[in-house]
């Protein structure tokens, strides 16, 4: 493990668009912007208790950038370059009112963390390890993290941050061919679900103190999947080796089986992003591959009973603009609604436009 240390903020020329404040646009319960420029990477989305949606995403020269978006209107507050070298996505989450927390591989290959307390930061902290593809980060309760990562050896690994400190690097185990997922469904539990060997899905979890083995859940799909937390189940959406997205459901007790959602028209060319909003509505979105007059929309396909019944692929933003693959991000928001942004970039282009849309019901 290397030493801990404090990443060095990295000089880099932001562009001009990266921190202008874009352009909004309206449409009925639906409200887009766009938000500057960003690399190739994800970004990642926090939903606040206060009602904006945290988003964090990478600019040219690999750094952070964090910026807050109120869902009712797209109005753009607070934003601000975090500095550091990100060599993976960043991802993120809150344990409450005025608390978040980004992570990212660092250029070292080491975990990175910043946390936020109601305006305060802690700055970069290096908490070392080695990784080898994009780190995940969760919370189960008020003052508690954890972060998992894919080590060199392909395991599972995490450390945990309880009262202020940061424990151990502990293996979990597994064959990672993905990133590894995380979700909680309330105090004390966390799951964490990754692609094995065979392209298949597989998860761990922990109830209490008690990690479980590996379970494996079957399945053939490329790419990460996405969790969602429903109640005191999880759902969990895949694209298949078909570019067809599948959807998986824990009810509580027990996982059902696979059931198709199909695929925008010439199929889904992304990872899904998922959210579970507190209107009822469970909602999966993916990139088409259709391309329609030098774009790929974001569409999303909804069920508001459980997954037993789907609307259909529906377009949730035509401007996304070029013919960008890169994948959508969501969060339930604090209105009842969802929010889904992503990075579009033109054919060869290592840097894109970054558009974020919200629906409020």
């Amino acid at each position: 493990m290397r030493t801990k240390r404090t990443i060095l903020p990295v000089v880099v020329g932001l562009l001009a668009t990266l921190l202008a404040p874009g352009t909004a646009t309206a449409a009925p319960n639906l409200s887009c912007r766009e938000v500057g420029g960003a690399d190739q990477k994800d970004p990642a989305l926090v939903a606040m208790p206060n009602g904006s949606v945290e988003h964090y995403k990478t600019g040219s020269g690999s750094n952070v950038v964090r910026f807050e978006i109120d869902p009712r209107t797209s109005a753009l507050n607070n934003l601000q370059n975090l500095g550091g070298f990100a060599r993976s996505e960043p991802v993120a989450t809150s344990w409450g009112a005025g608390h978040s927390a980004v992570a990212v591989r660092g250029g070292d290959e080491a975990l990175y963390v910043m946390q936020f307390d109601n305006g305060a930061s802690t700055g970069w902290q290096n908490l070392g390890g080695v990784l080898t593809w994009n780190p995940e980060l969760v919370s189960t309760r008020p003052g508690h993290l954890i972060a998992f990562y894919r080590g060199t050896n392909k395991q599972l690994w995490y450390l945990e941050y309880v009262n202020g400190v940061w424990g151990p690097h502990t293996s979990l185990g597994g064959v990672l061919t993905s990133s590894p997922i995380a979700v909680s469904t309330g105090p004390g539990h966390v799951g964490v679900f990754t692609r094995g060997q065979a392209n298949d899905l597989y998860y761990v979890e922990r109830i209490g103190s008690t990690w479980s083995g590996w379970v494996g859940l079957g399945g053939r799909f490329a790419v990460d999947p996405v969790a969602v937390k429903r109640g005191p189940g999880i759902d969990v959406f895949v694209r298949g080796l078909d570019s067809k997205v599948y959807g998986i459901s824990y009810n509580g007790s027990s996982w059902g089986s696979y059931y198709p959602l199909g695929a925008p028209p010439n199929g889904a060319v992304s990872e899904p992003g998922a959210a579970v909003t507190s209107s009822g509505e469970l909602v999966a979105f993916v990139r088409g591959g259709e391309d329609r007059t030098g774009s790929r929309p974001i569409w999303r396909n909804s069920s508001f009973d459980g997954g037993a019944t789907w609307s259909g692929w529906i377009v949730v933003d035509q401007i996304q603009a070029f013919t960008s693959a890169n994948n959508p991000e969501a969060t339930a928001n604090a209105f009842g609604g969802w929010t889904v942004a992503s990075t579009n970039l033109p054919p060869g282009a290592q840097f894109g436009l970054f558009r974020t849309c919200s629906f409020v019901p």
